[in-house]
């Protein structure tokens, strides 16, 4: 396995813990918009820490600004906080799997918008992850059709996020500055949507100021910057691909801290996944 699939991997693993400690921290009183607002602000102090301690610079050209307020705002809020809407609305796990619509999207607009060939190995491997990650998904269960809405449109611009770091300048950025910027934008997007929409709200307990630091910390440390330097090292639709084991990890996490049910459903769903990955992986995926 290459450094940066095992990347990829990773950071799928610590995306995939996130929605757990979402479940726990709405639990002490905070919303969906406000725990996406802190979990983006309250890494930038630690990334400017890191990235003068580095002595990294933090010039941007205009053209890197024009892209990364671009990711920041449509790649990275707008799916974080669709994302984080729809766990109010339906189960964290049916949730996340619906995001996870986004392999598939990343694969097809690679295809359409970039002209990338992809093997019938590839495509088959692709299709297998998809149906598999919707047989995590109960059909018949009376969910709201609001929060399945938000989960799979919060993929469809996810896709974005992956795509375009693939396929801007932004690809060959320190990672740790550019996670610094996007967090930036991030957070500022989301708390002027929380102040026109009156969601932000810092009244809650010690539980969720506790978790949301968890999140902001795995996502500035962990998630995101494995994710770029995977994207970087591997392309946009093997990170699709790979990444598609973090609603395994949802799943399992959520049947063992949460008490939500496994069934044989999702069971063979994992299966279909894993499988999925390992077929990816067995010819190169794409030529352009």
């Amino acid at each position: 396995m290459t450094k940066g699939k095992l990347f990829l991997i990773l950071s799928a693993f610590f995306y995939g813990i996130l929605p757990i400690f979402a479940s726990v921290a709405y639990r002490g009183g905070i919303n969906g918009v406000t725990l996406s607002f802190l979990r983006s602000f309250m890494s930038i102090p630690l990334l400017f820490i890191m990235i003068k301690a580095d002595k990294k610079s933090l010039k941007l050209t205009k053209k890197q600004i024009k892209s990364i307020i671009n990711l920041g705002i449509v790649g990275g809020a707008l799916p974080i906080l669709l994302l984080y809407l729809s766990y109010n609305y339906i189960p964290t796990g049916l949730a996340t799997t619906l995001h996870f619509i986004y392999p598939l999207v990343i694969v097809i607009a690679s295809a359409i918008l970039y002209h990338e060939k992809m093997t019938r190995v590839t495509l088959c491997s692709v299709v297998l992850v998809t149906i598999g990650i919707f047989m995590f998904t109960d059909l018949s269960m009376k969910s709201s059709k609001v929060g399945i809405i938000l989960a799979l449109l919060s993929g469809v611009f996810y896709s974005f996020y992956v795509i375009y770091i693939d396929h801007s300048s932004l690809n060959r950025m320190d990672f740790i500055v550019l996670t610094f910027y996007v967090m930036l934008i991030m957070s500022s997007t989301i708390f002027i949507f929380g102040v026109l929409v009156n969601e932000i709200n810092f009244n809650f307990s010690p539980l969720s100021w506790s978790f949301a630091s968890l999140i902001s910390l795995l996502t500035t440390l962990g998630a995101m910057p494995l994710l770029q330097l995977g994207i970087r090292y591997e392309g946009a639709s093997t990170a699709g691909i790979l990444s598609s084991v973090e609603p395994i990890t949802t799943i399992i996490l959520s049947a063992t801290f949460l008490g939500e049910i496994i069934d044989t459903g999702q069971i063979m769903g994992g299966a279909l996944i894993l499988f999925g990955v390992f077929l990816s992986q067995r010819t190169p995926k794409f030529s352009h």
